[in-house]
């Protein structure tokens, strides 16, 4: 049961992460940059998220490599896994999640708190597994190191990159009457995710414990 313990936690987190983007999706305050620029791609081509978030994935990881000058392997292809596992939770869970997006503004606020608490928890626990990032998380991360800065802010270079992307998309697919679904999550997302992961650290590592040597992703 021990050896399962750690494949379990890590799926546990992956799961979290998938469920957070599926809150999102059923409020109507906007997503995250990366979210909503791959849902802005669902919506106009159709791809269900299990095909499309590794196909994101596929150009994250490509440019992450390129940024740190690593020789394409076969663990480049790990997070892709991953990614498709997450657009599997993500297709499973707006079936089942209800909308809320013409309901009460607190049920909405709800949504997104409950979707930032996931997203927070479930990145502790992935890296308390020491296992491989997703893809967006390992972008992120050789953004870090490329221009030689902390973790938490590669995540929010990346956040702005991933806007810019979002409107460039969003305009070419004529989305602007829904904003190409940003909102007020956007801003959230870039403003408190960070301090929200850091807030929830420690706690969950005090429940787990030190499950072995830890990715020092900062």
């Amino acid at each position: 049961m021990k050896k399962l313990k750690k494949p379990l936690i890590y799926l546990l987190g992956l799961s979290f992460l998938g469920l957070s983007v599926s809150l999102f999706n059923q409020s109507n305050l906007g997503m995250g940059s990366w979210d909503a620029l791959n849902r802005n791609f669902h919506e106009r081509l159709l791809i269900p998220y299990r095909y499309l978030t590794p196909i994101v994935a596929l150009v994250l990881v490509g440019i992450a490599y390129l940024l740190e000058k690593k020789k394409p392997d076969i663990w480049m292809l790990f997070p892709l896994v991953l990614s498709a596992y997450i657009g599997l939770v993500i297709d499973v869970l707006i079936v089942i999640i209800p909308s809320v997006s013409e309901m009460a503004l607190i049920l909405n606020i709800a949504y997104v708190a409950m979707a930032l608490i996931f997203i927070a928890i479930g990145l502790n626990l992935i890296v308390l597994c020491n296992y491989p990032l997703p893809a967006l998380d390992q972008f992120c991360l050789a953004i870090s190191h490329k221009f030689n800065i902390s973790f938490g802010k590669g995540k929010l270079l990346g956040e702005v990159i991933a806007l810019l992307l979002t409107v460039i998309v969003g305009l070419a697919f004529s989305h602007e009457e829904v904003w190409f679904y940003l909102g007020y999550n956007t801003v959230i997302m870039i403003l408190f995710v960070g301090a929200l992961v850091d807030l929830f650290a420690k706690p969950i590592k005090k429940l787990l414990g030190d499950m072995n040597d830890n990715r020092d992703i900062r």
